[in-house]
């Protein structure tokens, strides 16, 4: 819950920076780009970003677990693509879809304290997704060439290469929702938005069953998680 506050902290915060600056540009009118754009009912466009993904453990504490416990000190970078369809419901509202393909690399670390001192090992965890997220587009009123929005919705994801034979092995699919802010620059052939989104995925992602688990010394890690959920916030740059 603290990650989940701090980084809408951090969204808030940029809104508040970006206010005052917004108002200065609104007192000097210049020649829009792109004037008769968002009266069009449909847009298309694509995007690439950036997120940092990582996961949030709670552990069971029970016998099983041999005493181990997980954290996920590295978060690595990651990069996605993807495709976009709008659908201007409003003047201020948008509805929007968006499909994207990442590629996420995460260390997992399972710890615990013997009597010869602290016992580490690491995982590296890989995924490849595809993301389907559905969204709401709140904008304000067009200043110039500049409009900021927020953006809030929900999200699908498949991961296409799973996993096996490794300490702990996540399920194919999660849901989550996601919520952002970003700004709609109007240039001369084309709109270029920027965006910060964080991620929250709503499902235990740990598969707990592992019935092909052939290594059976590999379970107590298995045993250690009561749930995994994946986080992350994201940098989207979007081209309509």
């Amino acid at each position: 819950m603290n990650f989940i506050l701090r980084h809408i902290r951090i969204l808030l915060l940029l809104a508040l920076i970006g206010a005052p600056a917004m108002t200065a540009v609104a007192q000097r009118q210049k020649i829009k780009n792109l004037p008769y754009y968002d009266q069009r009912l449909l847009h298309w466009g694509f995007s690439f970003g950036f997120s940092m993904p990582t996961i949030s453990f709670a552990h069971t504490g029970s016998e099983a677990a041999e005493g181990w416990w997980t954290t996920c000190p590295k978060v690595n970078p990651s990069f996605q693509v993807g495709l976009m369809g709008d659908l201007a419901i409003t003047e201020h509202l948008n509805f929007r879809v968006s499909p994207f393909l990442y590629f996420q690399e995460r260390t997992v670390r399972f710890e615990r304290e013997t009597l010869e001192g602290r016992e580490r090992t690491n995982q590296q965890l890989k995924t490849t997704y595809i993301e389907i997220p559905a969204s709401l587009k709140i904008s304000t009123r067009r200043i110039n060439n500049y409009r900021p929005y927020l953006v809030a919705g929900a999200q699908f994801d498949f991961d296409i290469g799973k996993e096996k034979e490794t300490p702990i092995v996540f399920n194919r699919i999660d849901l989550g929702v996601h919520i952002g802010m970003g700004c709609d620059f109007y240039l001369p052939f084309f709109k270029l938005a920027p965006e910060f989104r964080f991620n929250l995925g709503l499902l235990d992602m740990i598969d707990h069953k592992r019935e092909d688990l052939k290594d059976l010394t590999l379970m107590p890690y298995t045993e250690a998680v009561k749930s995994a959920r994946n986080t992350g916030i994201s940098f989207i740059l979007w081209f309509e």
